[in-house]
């Protein structure tokens, strides 16, 4: 199977070097040569990669097609493209339902939504997918972990989810700062509150049965230090807040929609 990319990012790059790096069999990647130097440094690493002369070219030379566009950028960029019946078409822009795209990729009706994360190139990376096509699901298991989702409105309430990585590494940088001011040397901090923020989780995606409810009580022992900073923080109404921030997200996901969607 050959499988193109329209638009050579860095999600692209890290979903490519993923499927690159998997064990056994590759698949044939196609790269438009929208980014020159990220296509070139991937075809250059990889036996199995290559560039192509054009977008068009990429859609001629693939079944599946992986459309890793700005969402600003994706009409103008498909319009002039042609895909057929056979084609896959696998959409990276979150803000792109099934509807719109079915206009815009037509006469393609196979298509599916995947928002894939930086951590797919080295096999960690959590990847929605709806609706629930084997073919993608197979492509991106390897990859990490798959969340196939059976409605649009799942999809998007996933995918409003990974606006929280930015958050969640300035949570663990504010720990290493912290330490830095009680002179920890900066090596050291970052060592540490890196070790931290995958031992949580590790033991989270080792406890599968356990609700996030369930850790935070079981860590934070009655009277003991872990309670007072979580009782801090909730009396702060900071995750009050982290939630609006991603009603706030779900908001502009919805406002970015056409409304013949």
């Amino acid at each position: 199977m050959t499988i193109g990319f329209i638009g050579t990012g860095e999600i692209t790059r890290a979903v490519v070097i993923g499927m690159s790096t998997v064990e056994g069999e590759k698949p044939t990647i196609l790269l438009s040569p929208r980014n020159e130097q990220i296509a070139a440094e991937l075809a250059d690493r990889f036996e199995n990669v290559e560039i192509a002369g054009s977008n068009q070219d990429v859609v001629d030379g693939s079944e599946t097609v992986c459309l890793a566009l700005r969402p600003q950028d994706g009409e103008a960029i498909t319009a002039d493209l042609k895909f057929g019946t056979e084609h896959h078409v696998i959409s990276f822009m979150p803000t792109y339902s099934q509807a719109r795209l079915s206009r815009i990729v037509a006469p393609a009706t196979r298509i599916t939504l995947v928002t894939p994360l930086p951590a797919v190139a080295f096999h960690g990376g959590p990847t929605p997918v709806f609706p629930p096509d084997e073919d993608a699901i197979e492509m991106f298991e390897p990859l990490g972990t798959v969340v196939a989702v059976e409605t649009e409105a799942e999809y998007q309430a996933l995918c409003v989810a990974t606006a929280s990585l930015a958050g969640a590494y300035a949570y663990y940088e504010t720990i290493a700062d912290w330490l830095q001011g009680k002179d920890v040397p900066a090596d050291k901090a970052r060592a540490f509150s890196g070790a931290v923020f995958y031992a949580l989780a590790a033991t989270a995606r080792n406890a599968p049965d356990m609700s996030f409810s369930e850790l935070t009580h079981e860590s934070a022992t009655r009277g003991g230090t872990n309670e007072q900073v979580l009782t801090h923080l909730k009396e702060n109404q900071v995750y009050t807040e982290f939630s609006k921030a991603l009603d706030g997200i779900w908001d502009r996901f919805e406002n970015a929609k056409p409304t013949s969607d």
